[in-house]
């Protein structure tokens, strides 16, 4: 929804970021690379669509950007290049063959984030929107290995309904920004693990640390599997809610700068100079 892609745009303008290099590594027909803000008009986008429609569609509404339309596992991007990658990941029970950026054998929605990690550079941020599982499941490898290359400086959980009058579909799912680090670290932050509400369902540390970023009220989903079911969702059955406000509000609570890229010498390694990327080439 539009709501949504302007609410993940405002976080990135509050954390600084005016122009540089854009990936939106499934970017469809181009809905955010169509509603990015005047600010960010002289960034230089790259969109990547495995879908040959809908591809082709994003190259004619936007010939000034860099659109490849080919599975995001098979594009040859170089990594630490972009400053921000935005997006709405594909959620799905499936794996994809990447020898370098998957290696793990994560679910396609995972591995859609290490990946975009990789290719951001270090104080640069990722914003995506993914399922609920990137944080909830149970188990936490996918997060542990996030943590080591990424901070994870805000979660906001949407109510199952976000995306029902644009796509038809009931899903709780998570916008999720990280910022990358400059180098991996060891220690794992809370947010690898899981914990409970105050109802005992099993969310994420960060959300039991802040539940106000959680757009509603987290339930036992028994549709499909009864009672004994393991599976949860996020509702919000008030009348009055409204989803702009509520993310507005959200995002007033993410607090993040991003930096210039200032790579530091460990004693007795040579230094490297590096070019900062020019948005034209």
């Amino acid at each position: 929804p539009p709501v949504v892609i302007r609410s993940i745009y405002q976080a990135l303008t509050n954390m600084g970021f005016k122009t540089g290099n854009l990936l939106e590594p499934s970017c469809g027909i181009g809905n955010f690379i169509g509603m990015r803000p005047e600010a960010l008009a002289d960034s230089k986008i790259y969109g990547v669509e495995l879908d040959g429609i809908s591809g082709r569609i994003a190259q004619q509404l936007y010939q000034q950007s860099s659109i490849a339309v080919q599975g995001f596992e098979k594009t040859d991007l170089p990594d630490s290049f972009f400053d921000v990658a935005v997006g709405n990941v594909p959620f799905g029970d499936f794996k994809l063959y990447d020898r370098k950026h998957n290696a793990m054998e994560f679910k396609v929605h995972d591995h859609f984030i290490a990946k975009s990690i990789d290719h951001v550079r270090p104080g640069g941020i990722v914003a995506v929107i993914t399922t609920k599982g990137t944080l909830d499941k149970q188990n936490s490898t996918v997060r542990k290995y996030l943590a080591q290359r990424a901070e994870l400086i805000g979660a906001i959980r949407l109510p199952n309904t976000a995306f029902k009058a644009d796509a038809g579909t009931e899903v709780t799912s998570d916008i999720l920004f990280f910022q990358k680090r400059e180098r991996k670290i060891v220690t794992e932050p809370d947010w690898v693990h899981l914990g409970l509400t105050e109802d005992k369902i099993p969310v994420n540390s960060y959300f039991v640390e802040h539940p106000e970023m959680i757009l509603g009220y987290m339930i036992r989903d028994t549709g499909r599997f009864g009672e004994n079911s393991n599976l949860t969702a996020c509702v919000n059955d008030n009348p009055d809610f409204d989803l702009q406000e509520a993310l507005s509000h959200a995002v007033s609570n993410i607090h993040a700068q991003i930096t210039d890229f200032e790579r530091t010498v460990e004693e007795g390694e040579e230094p490297e100079e590096y070019l900062p990327a020019d948005p034209d080439v």
